[in-house]
């Protein structure tokens, strides 16, 4: 295996792994569609909301020149992958079934789960859930939390967005319609790049839409590209988004089932990433929830803030996360 702290080179000549290719696999009663690039021990990788596998198109090849094999689902009801109409079948033990499957599938008993935004929720997750098939979590923006004394949407505050996504109907059609603004939009204003400014609080006013929040920019964000972007908005044009709002539908489910495990603590090694310009940074820093982690996660080996980036840190500084993520399956082959 090369070692992922340098270039990796052979006769002087930088080693470079094949293109991803699209797969499909049935797992867990679904087809999953993935990409796969690489070869060697497994890394998954994991998208949150409104995401697809291409989001992590800058890590999968760094992982893959560095000896690994790099799997990146589109997650259960995104993009290619089924998207099942019932709501509990978005529960955090589907989709942690979703992912063992996917190892089992390709003859993984473990993996090096990186998890973003809702994926990031799922990693911190499967790690409480079932220690014995991750080797360790890289998480970005959504730090590990302590189990609340309440369900967390039904303590949010009112207006807080997650609250609206409970209602079935009203915010996947309001999507869907404004797809072709809403992606742009939420893409740009979560960023650390929008010409905008500071992106918008996550309180949706009463009477508006989430959709409403993110006004499109004029000029499609350079680190996304034109290219990428029309990729995501014909996919979710294609699919709507019931399937991806059924993942915080099952927010408050996921707080009670997980009682048998409390408090939740995370005992693999991890490394976390976030962006100050992110969102969950401003939720999270001041509260005190991001540096203390290592009370919660023990084997944290390193909480990394990178000034500037926003929510979509993959993709906007892909050489900061790329370093962190190298530097964390370096230590853990060592």
């Amino acid at each position: 295996m090369r070692s992922p702290e340098h270039d990796a080179v052979v006769n002087d000549e930088p080693v470079v792994s094949a293109p991803a290719e699209r797969l499909v696999a049935q797992v867990n009663g679904i087809t999953m569609s993935y990409l796969s690039q690489g070869d060697g021990p497994l890394v998954i990788f994991m998208h949150g909301f409104p995401d697809l596998a291409i989001s992590w198109r800058h890590q999968m090849r760094a992982v893959a020149d560095a000896g690994y094999r790099a799997i990146a689902p589109d997650m259960r009801g995104y993009g290619s992958t089924d998207s099942p109409e019932e709501v509990e079948a978005y529960s955090q033990f589907h989709l942690a079934g979703d992912i063992t499957g996917l190892m089992d599938h390709l003859g993984a008993s473990t993996a090096v789960l990186v998890g973003h935004d809702m994926g990031a929720t799922l990693g911190w997750t499967m790690a409480t859930l079932v220690p014995s098939r991750v080797r360790g979590v890289v998480i970005l923006s959504v730090p590990h939390k302590p189990r609340g004394a309440g369900a967390p949407v039904d303590s949010s505050p009112t207006l807080f967005y997650q609250r609206l996504f409970q209602d079935l109907g009203a915010e996947e059609s309001d999507l869907h319609e404004k797809v072709d603004t809403f992606l742009p939009g939420i893409f740009d204003r979560l960023s650390g790049s929008s010409e905008l400014g500071a992106p918008p609080s996550l309180l949706v006013p009463e009477g508006s839409h989430f959709s409403d929040l993110f006004e499109p920019p004029i000029v499609v964000p350079e680190w996304m590209g034109a290219e990428n972007l029309a990729t995501y908005v014909n996919t979710f044009r294609r699919t709507g988004f019931r399937g991806a709002l059924n993942w915080y539908r099952n927010i408050d489910r996921n707080w009670h089932t997980a009682t048998p495990w409390a408090p939740g603590n995370v005992n693999v090694p991890a490394s976390f990433v976030v962006g100050t310009a992110d969102v969950t940074y401003a939720l999270f820093h001041a509260n005190g929830v991001i540096d203390s982690q290592h009370e919660r996660v023990p084997l944290l080996q390193e909480s990394r803030v990178v000034d500037g980036a926003g929510h979509w840190i993959a993709q906007e500084r892909p050489a900061e996360v790329n370093a962190v993520l190298l530097n964390f399956l370096a230590h853990l082959d060592a």
